[in-house]
């Protein structure tokens, strides 16, 4: 499976480099920047085949099968369209798009022209959150009455130059960061809430600095949902599942690969489960590429799954007052 990368991304070498060199049939075959020179700089470091003119050009490209969209948020749905038009598969960045109306139209072209389109929330293809839906699934707590789910990184905004602070590249806390737990709930619950409550608090360039949202689902189960990137705060990653009969606790389901406890109590008694220490990543790109290799079922983070946690998303900003930092021009 021949790679496209766009963008010379930060998070590239984890989510894509690393796990595309030791897995086989994966090729690093082009990457695309807007600073051609950054490019050529990328490519040389990290072994791509060669360096595209532009993004345009990385899309049409004959040898590229599977393009990975690594560009800011404002930029998924106009790339991602443009590559499944042409005829590639995307695995597209988290999250996903700036609002529902552009997953929607994602979404259409992925079916209009047979090509898959992808999610990157790696955290959902390792055998750890794999184990806590199995002990879901086999009703090892019983019903879900409740989550609790908080992801913190403190962010600078570096004088303006880093994206997840700019409205105009879809920024915010909840948006980089609170996607994530949001995610592992609705992944919990297998379905969307009937009721969002939401709040935030802004930083100076008028994106979510910190937000905290409450879910109601059909049948009484809720969740609430946080998180912060200020600069102050500590880093947090943990969810807890409180069932009928029993508690999941997780400790960092994001990447848990380091330092994660993944443990079940039912009457009192702690099980506690092996975590394996390789990465979510490598096992994300495993699950896509075998997909795409062998025409696979419907991943968990494609299809219904992708309209559901950007439905959402929006309805967490529309409940904090922020629904015009979904807003995009038509």
């Amino acid at each position: 499976m021949r790679i496209g990368c766009l963008g010379a991304a930060r998070i590239a070498p984890n989510a894509l480099i690393n796990p595309a060199k030791v897995r086989g049939g994966a090729v690093l075959q082009a990457v695309a920047a807007r600073d051609r020179v950054r490019a050529e700089a990328f490519a040389r470091e990290h072994g791509f085949a060669r360096v595209a003119d532009d993004y345009a050009a990385l899309v049409a490209a004959d040898d590229v099968d599977l393009v990975y969209n690594a560009l800011p948020i404002n930029l998924h749905a106009e790339w991602s369209i443009r590559a499944l038009e042409a005829g590639k598969h995307v695995l597209c960045e988290k999250p996903f798009a700036m609002n529902a109306g552009e997953a929607g139209a994602m979404q259409d072209a992925a079916v209009k022209s047979g090509k898959r389109l992808i999610e990157a929330f790696h955290y959902r293809y390792h055998p750890a959150f794999i184990q806590c839906l199995a002990w879901l699934a086999g009703g090892a707590i019983g019903a879900v009455r409740h989550v609790e789910a908080v992801f913190n990184v403190p962010i600078s905004d570096n004088d303006g130059a880093e994206i997840r602070h700019l409205p105009r590249t879809g920024g915010g806390s909840f948006m980089d960061l609170g996607c994530y737990p949001l995610s592992w709930t609705l992944m919990v619950m297998g379905a969307s809430p009937e009721r969002v409550e939401a709040a935030a608090t802004l930083t100076p360039r008028g994106v979510d600095e910190t937000m905290k949202a409450t879910l109601a689902f059909v049948g009484g189960a809720s969740a609430r949902i946080s998180c912060s990137m200020a600069l102050d705060t500590r880093f947090a990653a943990r969810m807890t599942i409180t069932g009928e009969t029993g508690e999941i606790g997780f400790v960092n389901p994001l990447a848990p690969q380091f330092d994660a406890r993944l443990t079940l109590t039912v009457n009192g008694k702690t099980t506690t489960a092996p975590v394996t220490r390789l990465a979510t990543y490598a096992f994300q790109l495993d699950a896509v590429l075998t997909a795409l290799e062998t025409d696979g079922p419907t991943l968990p983070t494609e299809g219904a799954a992708i309209l559901r946690q950007q439905q959402t998303l929006d309805a967490v900003y529309a409940a904090a007052g922020l629904a015009n930092l979904r807003a995009t021009e038509d």
